[in-house]
């Protein structure tokens, strides 16, 4: 510090002094409001519900399309071959029985009767000769003026005739009714549901044309594969799931009413008939799914709710030894009942949060909540 020049009055000798013990005091305030302890961060925590994994033995379910049919659904179709000269009907149209849906072009068939009448007529005349040949013979033979051999093959000869015009006539009457069936009508009443042809395409025997359906009983046709045919029985409960016009999800049992042993030779499935109970708001032609229950393995199932799905990843909140929540990844399977299957991502032992009141997130403090009776017996 610079020496103080006595001969200065006294008040300039002591402001160096004031002015440095104001500077003191504004360095001391400073130093203690930059060193001020800053309050503790609040800690992440909810009330929630914590459930233990456990291993279980479930189902394994096979899903098969289906479709709602009446019990009185009929494929119509033709029993000639032929073009088609019209069609009467339309999808949606209600039909009477004996109505017209169909015509057939009768060309073909009347030239097959032309054909089998000219086969009559030459049968017939080669009998009346084969007849009188016979007639000549026989009263030759009985004056002994033939060999008994000659007038044997007369008698052949007539037989065969007789066989032949029997023949003709059987070859005309199957022509004459070949011509009742180029007109198709309907067997009996309801809604055509669906239509295969138009005027002008060929129409081959037992090929479908259209669909009838009648006003009887609805069910659900099913094709299963051998393994689920397997595993069911006429009058057993299938679980049936579909989708209403709304949008909205439903699902129901019906009883197996029909099942065809038979194997088809195309798609190696078997033919399997559902009964639809009468409460239950399906139309013909609905799309369902059928599930199957085809064998039992261990596996894991949660809660719906414990399900989290974090920027399109499924996902559960573990819980670990310190009760604190953090994010994993699972594959979900599917829904039994109430509860998710989980194919991966969780062991048995693990605690997951089912429920909790905030937002989950990693590292937050779970305070387990209490468990009502319900959620424990769904556990």
């Amino acid at each position: 510090m610079p020496a103080t020049n006595p001969n200065l009055p006294k008040a300039l000798r002591l402001a160096p002094l004031l002015l440095l013990a104001l500077s003191l005091a504004g360095c001391g305030h400073d130093e203690t409001t930059n060193h001020a302890s800053p309050s503790a961060p609040t800690e992440l925590k909810t009330k929630g519900q914590i459930t233990e994994v456990h291993s279980q033995t479930l189902p394994v379910v096979a899903a098969f399309p289906g479709s709602v049919i009446t019990s009185d659904q009929v494929s119509v179709s033709s029993r000639v071959m032929g073009y088609v000269h019209s069609v009467d009907v339309h999808e949606g149209q209600v039909v009477k029985a004996g109505q017209t849906l169909l015509t057939i072009d009768s060309a073909d068939v009347t030239g097959a009767i032309g054909q089998a009448q000219a086969g009559v007529g030459k049968a017939l005349a080669g009998l009346n000769n084969a007849k009188a040949n016979y007639e000549r013979y026989r009263v030759l033979f009985q004056e002994n003026a033939v060999p008994k051999q000659v007038f044997e093959q007369m008698q052949t000869a007539y037989k065969v005739a007789q066989s032949n015009y029997t023949a003709a006539q059987s070859a005309l009457e199957q022509a004459k009714a070949q011509l009742t069936y180029v007109k198709i009508t309907a067997p009996f009443a309801g809604t055509i549901t669906s239509r295969m042809v138009d005027a002008g395409q060929m129409a081959y025997p037992s090929a479908p044309l259209m669909v009838l359906q009648g006003g009887g009983r609805k069910q659900v046709e099913v094709q299963l594969n051998n393994q689920a045919f397997a595993t069911i029985k006429v009058g057993e409960p299938i679980t049936i799931r579909y989708t209403d016009f709304n949008g909205n999800k439903h699902q129901f049992q019906g009883p197996v009413e029909r099942m065809v042993e038979a194997t088809d030779p195309i798609s190696h499935t078997h033919t399997v008939k559902i009964g639809i109970p009468d409460n239950i708001d399906v139309r013909s032609g609905n799309y369902v799914e059928v599930t199957v229950v085809v064998d039992h393995e261990p596996g894991i199932t949660i809660p719906i709710s414990a399900l989290h799905n974090r920027g399109g990843l499924a996902g559960v909140f573990v819980v670990d030894a310190h009760d604190r929540a953090w994010f994993r990844m699972v594959r979900p399977g599917q829904i039994l009942q109430d509860r998710q299957v989980i194919l991966a991502g969780l062991q048995p032992g693990e605690r997951v949060v089912t429920r909790a009141d905030d937002r989950l997130q990693n590292g937050i403090l779970i305070e387990a909540a209490p468990v009502s009776s319900q959620e424990k017996s769904s556990s």
